[in-house]
């Protein structure tokens, strides 16, 4: 059986979008949930990840390797 967002696609060629990603989503599997939803994409915006990257650790790691 379609979901809610299967069905927009399929009925009206709406291409429903998160409007936000994180590390956790990508992680913890909650993006992919999504996905199986019916999310068609993903976007954000600079200042979103600058949010992100400021208040947490879970970047330094990836941020640090560049710059080595």
């Amino acid at each position: 059986m379609a979901t809610r967002l299967q069905q927009l696609f399929a009925e009206c060629g709406q291409a429903p979008w998160l409007d936000t990603l994180s590390r956790d989503a990508l992680q913890d599997g909650s993006l992919a949930a999504v996905i199986a939803e019916g999310v068609r994409g993903v976007t954000s915006n600079p200042s979103i990840f600058e949010k992100a990257s400021s208040g947490s650790t879970k970047y330094e790691p990836d941020a640090a390797e560049p710059a080595a």
